[in-house]
């Protein structure tokens, strides 16, 4: 799926993969503004079928985020809300989040390992309020690929 020129010509794309019977009412929800979106996409988006190898090849070389090395449009867990979070990372397993708008939401914490090969480590679901700080610690054993 290619969203790069939606990307250019929208501030938001919405997708709901799989919605079930109450998804028209959590979109309608989250388009209306009675909650902010909190999701984290479980895929990369690519700019091209061009950047990926060839289909035959079942290899993992360039393909996924942990092993793309061009620059997709949409990156594996890119996410957005309505609220202004910003990530402050104290070390490897703490961050503090600081929610810098007016607007309450629920906020995924995506802990990645460091280079040579980056991959999800962890992740913490969090709920931030207006204004709010919170400091989140992971687990230093949680370095197992999830």
């Amino acid at each position: 799926m290619n969203l790069e020129r939606e990307d250019k010509a929208c501030n938001a794309v919405l997708q709901c993969f799989y919605p079930g019977a109450e998804g028209g009412n959590a979109l309608s929800d989250v388009l209306f503004g009675e909650v902010s979106p909190s999701g984290r996409l479980p895929i990369t988006f690519y700019r091209s079928t061009e950047d990926l190898p060839p289909f035959e090849d079942y290899g993992m070389e360039n393909r996924t985020y942990r092993f793309f090395k061009g620059t997709p449009v949409y990156p594996f867990g890119h996410g957005l809300t309505y609220a202004d979070v910003h990530e402050e990372w104290l070390d490897p397993y703490t961050v503090n989040l600081v929610n810098r708008s007016d607007v309450e939401t629920d906020y995924s914490v995506l802990r990645f390992t460091a280079p040579p090969q980056k991959r999800l480590a962890d992740f913490q679901k969090t709920h931030l309020g207006a204004k709010e700080s919170m400091t989140v610690s992971f687990c230093r054993d949680a370095d197992n690929e999830i």
